[in-house]
């Protein structure tokens, strides 16, 4: 049997939905998103894998090694653009850093706001240095960035519920600051676009389970569809990411004309296939509470949900709805791994 790659699975996930092409391939593409959980593979707390890049690419390595998965996500977190622009953050020893002091507690102070240089200010060298070595090292499989969108920028400065409070009293001053996020956004983005990466965004703050339908469409919909527009205009696809429910605004995430759209374990997936076919890759949604309290039968039986529902001409990826939690055992995220292989596989 010929031994396929992680970019060849992905790259017919690909040509199934933008091509008329549809490329014999082993199995469907698969990879659960992994960050947190990663340093435990070499010893290192998640606060070394947070503030160091050699140990960020150390993990990052070592979970390919281990799994394979047919894409290494390279999932740091998404405070790194809101510390470049003045948050100050702190990093626990086994958990995501926090933001303790945030830049836009007192909101006049955007217009003094500046944004942040990837290629200077904070960790954003860091991540895009960690992007290039880990790219040098694994070369078989798709090594996919994943940065903070406009809206995750925005309630990272603001705070979440004085961004919605705002919302209801000042619009205007919430278009404004979505304006400056999304000129952070963009910059980080062409970073990697400079060294022939493209972006993929994750706006998990962006979530029905969070906020409105009309709340996504008045103050994010505008901007994220800015965004993909920019980076079409250089022939680059876009990635988008939202967490949580997003069965209401499915069409809209597809409307800003990405190229791929992540849903996680509370949206339908058979409502997405129908949204997305023929017009984005599809990835997801098995549940990641699963990668430490389930069982292997059930995880099983959740891949085989959502291959039922994403039949194989669909340009699907499967894929956890969300990042595997930090204390996940690694054991957990080897099953997922073996059962693609078992029952993503064509006949």
């Amino acid at each position: 049997m010929e031994a396929y790659t992680g970019k060849q699975r992905v790259s017919a996930a690909f040509k199934k939905t933008f091509t008329d092409q549809d490329p014999v391939i082993d199995r469907v593409p698969a990879y659960p998103f992994m960050g947190q959980c990663n340093p435990q593979l070499i010893g290192a707390s998640i606060k070394e894998f947070l503030l160091d890049p050699k140990v960020f690419v150390k993990s990052q390595v070592a979970a390919y090694e281990r799994y394979r998965p047919d894409i290494l996500l390279m999932q740091w977190d998404l405070l790194m653009d809101v510390e470049a622009l003045g948050n100050e953050l702190k990093f626990p020893e086994d958990s995501l850093c926090i933001s303790k002091k945030l830049a836009l507690e007192d909101k006049g102070k955007l217009s003094s706001l500046e944004l942040a240089d990837p290629k200077k200010d904070g960790r954003l060298p860091a991540y895009l240095e960690a992007m290039v070595e880990t790219r040098k090292i694994v070369t078989d499989t798709a090594v996919s960035p994943v940065i903070a969108g406009p809206w995750t920028i925005a309630i990272g400065l603001r705070d979440a519920s004085n961004l919605l409070r705002d919302a209801m009293r000042d619009p205007d001053y919430v278009h404004e600051l979505m304006r400056f996020c999304t000129q952070q956004s963009i910059r980080f983005g062409e970073a990697l676009v400079d060294l022939k990466i493209g972006p993929n965004y994750s706006e998990a703050p962006a979530s029905c389970s969070l906020i409105s339908p009309r709340i996504y469409r008045d103050f994010i919909f505008p901007y994220h569809k800015e965004i993909v527009d920019h980076f079409k205009g250089k022939k680059m696809g876009i990635g988008l990411h939202i967490c949580g429910y997003t069965d209401p605004i499915l069409e809209d995430m597809v409307n800003t004309g990405v190229t791929n759209i992540s849903v996680d374990a509370p949206t339908d997936l058979a409502k997405a296939v129908d949204v997305a076919r023929g017009r984005a890759v599809l990835i997801g949604n098995v549940n990641t509470n699963l990668f430490f309290s389930g069982t292997r039968e059930e995880m099983k039986q959740a891949m085989i949900d959502c291959l039922a529902v994403a039949p194989k001409d669909s340009g699907y990826i499967l894929a956890t709805g969300c990042e595997v939690p930090g204390i996940a055992p690694p054991e957990k995220i080897d099953w997922f791994m073996e059962l693609a292989d078992e029952v993503g596989r064509y006949e």
